[in-house]
């Protein structure tokens, strides 16, 4: 039995975490959580000293890059992953081996952080699910996804960083894993229109939205990746030149009583889509990205969207 240390004492604004390059994990052979067996309810402590029994040698060499974590993303505290931003030790200039591929790249001065770690997961939701197996196929579904949608990367998805691994010295040496991600500027749409105040979103408004959001579903799509966690908290709205240079009181709709009259140009819907942990991968088709195709597709599920999935009731 290790002595453990609790969520907050682990990541916390501050700490700083140096990370080594690993081989990337394989595709997952299926993208489905299933079981042999049911797994086994544990308790904290039991994934705690799991986790140190199961770390990985490092290599002695310099980390590829070090980071400092900055501010803990909106998401649950108790699964699998934990997000934050995160600010790379050092200039900007730093330059680190690129984990899908041999070529190098330059890290920005500020990323997302994504950390694997199924120490820190409910124990009611044990019952259910093997926090470490929730590990394995979160992180080979996401490498795999940056990897089919390079095309996409910084315009439509974030841009990947890398696939890393770090130890925790205080905690034994146990290892997590860690992939880095562009930050994407702007919100994402749950937070820009908060369920419980959907009715407030005029009809122009909330059909852009949602056709701007499924024609990105589709772009994904044409790759490859099929989200299978298409929520609006997981699509960002990037930052609009319009409504930023517009004067103010400039309104985008007519609707006097809408929530995004003065904030949302329906004709400058930029968006980014994160978050490919459940995906199904597919073999890439590019019609899907042809608008005609986009546009029958859309309309089929069109009119559901338009009822629930703002209101996050899609799943």
């Amino acid at each position: 039995m290790y002595p453990m240390s609790n969520l907050e004492e682990t990541y916390h604004p501050g700490a700083v975490l140096d990370l080594y390059a690993c081989q990337l994990p394989a595709p997952p052979t299926s993208t489905r959580l299933i079981y042999e067996v049911p797994p086994s309810p544990t308790q904290l402590s039991e994934r705690y000293n799991k986790s140190i029994a199961e770390r990985v040698a490092l290599p002695s060499t310099p980390p590829a890059v070090s980071i400092t974590l900055d501010k803990r993303c909106d998401s649950s505290m108790r699964r699998v992953p934990h997000v934050w931003t995160a600010r790379v030790q050092g200039s900007s200039s730093h330059v680190g081996a690129r984990a899908t591929t041999t070529t190098h790249t330059t890290y920005p001065p500020q990323l997302v952080a994504k950390i694997y770690d199924p120490v820190f997961f409910d124990d009611d939701e044990t019952q259910w699910d093997d926090p470490f197996f929730v590990r394995d196929l979160s992180v080979s579904c996401e490498v795999e996804a940056y990897r089919r949608l390079e095309p996409l990367q910084g315009t439509k998805v974030p841009r990947f960083y890398g696939y890393f691994a770090t130890a925790l010295p205080a905690q034994h040496g146990r290892t997590v894993f860690i992939i880095l991600l562009e930050k994407v500027p702007g919100r994402d749409l749950r937070a820009i229109v908060p369920p419980d105040v959907t009715e407030m979103v005029c009809a122009n408004h909330k059909d852009a939205i949602i056709d701007a959001a499924l024609r990105l579903f589709f772009d994904i799509v044409a790759c490859g990746v099929n989200q299978q966690d298409m929520q609006s908290r997981n699509v960002i709205l990037r930052p609009q030149n319009h409504v930023s240079l517009s004067v103010s009181g400039t309104r985008f709709c007519d609707t006097k009583e809408c929530l995004l009259a003065l904030e949302v140009d329906c004709d400058e819907l930029h968006m980014v889509m994160v978050d490919f942990e459940m995906v199904d991968f597919e073999q890439p088709n590019t019609s899907f990205s042809e608008r005609a195709v986009q546009r029958t597709h859309i309309e089929k599920v069109k009119s559901t969207y338009l009822e629930r999935w703002l209101e996050n009731g899609l799943v």
